[in-house]
């Protein structure tokens, strides 16, 4: 059966008019009588009670209007997803990323991932937390690769880690030799701040008294700022560990950590819930999942 008849009778049974529906789809009101019968006629039922005044559903009229309207519903989504996967270039992935995710963890599995798959173009960008988000919901990215990724109305969050959050001082801190640190420590420290620290769940889940402590002095949007303040030796940040790994390696900046070994920050990715996963996309998302070696 072609679903423009099922359309038909549903307009019939919306408009309560038959020549109506027939100008609308530009055929005779005797063709949209004849498919409207031919239906019944088919099914076995009676769909409606037609008198000089009115238009009345039968119950097995309401009940095949009902049936009628999710077969339309699925058929218009085919017809969308069919289309995503014709628009998808089988071999460009548009990636965004936030700035700390995309300069820190990512240059290794890029790289990796460009030499084991030449014929992908992975063309990413680099954004704030809060863009790359609005990138993925608005179609401008397939994939976002970010710091607190936020489970948003139409996004599919994918936490692949958790990284762990650091206590940062410039090398000559007298703190900066501890082997590990508690927050109340901190007290009477100048911290600066990377606003999105705000969605920490290391922040939120310290009592209300310590998280006083932790009110920058200064805030910054992008993490680079705020680890040159601290390399300065006026201030100290709170910063995930995979940020600071070149400068601490380059003893430019000491990481310690918190006493709390449970104090991480998720990593993940987000996709549109309505995706489909191309095969390029796919083969991307399990290469984010294996494990990077260290570089030699």
């Amino acid at each position: 059966m072609q679903t423009e008849i099922l359309r038909v009778f549903c307009d019939v049974v919306e408009t309560r008019s038959f020549t109506a529906v027939a100008k609308r789809n530009g055929v005779t009101q005797s063709a949209v009588t004849q498919m409207f019968r031919g239906l019944e006629r088919r099914f076995k039922a009676r769909f409606a009670v037609r008198k000089p005044k009115g238009f009345r559903l039968t119950p097995e009229g309401g009940l095949f209007y009902d049936i009628c309207r999710k077969v339309l519903r699925l058929e218009a989504e085919l017809f969308h997803r069919l289309r995503q996967t014709r628009d998808a270039a089988p071999g460009i992935l548009r990636l965004a990323a936030c700035y700390t995710a995309g300069l820190h963890q990512l240059p290794p599995v890029l790289n990796r991932f460009r030499r084991d798959y030449p014929a992908i173009d992975v063309r990413d960008s680099y954004h704030r937390i809060g863009e790359v988000h609005e990138l993925v919901l608005d179609h401008r990215a397939d994939l976002g690769y970010l710091c607190y990724p936020r489970s948003r109305g139409g996004l599919t969050v994918d936490l692949l880690g958790r990284d762990r959050m650091m206590a940062i001082f410039a090398p000559q801190h007298p703190l900066a030799t501890r082997p590990a640190i508690a927050p109340p420590e901190l007290k009477g420290e100048k911290l600066v701040g990377w606003d999105a620290v705000h969605a920490s769940p290391f922040l939120h889940g310290l009592p209300g008294r310590q998280r006083r402590l932790f009110r920058p002095h200064h805030e910054f949007d992008e993490v680079e700022s705020v680890k040159c303040q601290v390399e300065g030796g006026h201030y100290i940040a709170i910063l995930p560990e995979s940020a600071v790994q070149a400068e601490v390696a380059g003893h430019r900046l000491a990481a310690v950590p918190f006493q709390n070994a449970g104090c991480t920050e998720p990593l993940g990715l987000i996709y549109r819930k309505n995706k489909i996963l191309t095969p390029t996309m796919t083969t991307f998302i399990a290469a984010l999942k294996q494990p990077v070696p260290p570089a030699n």
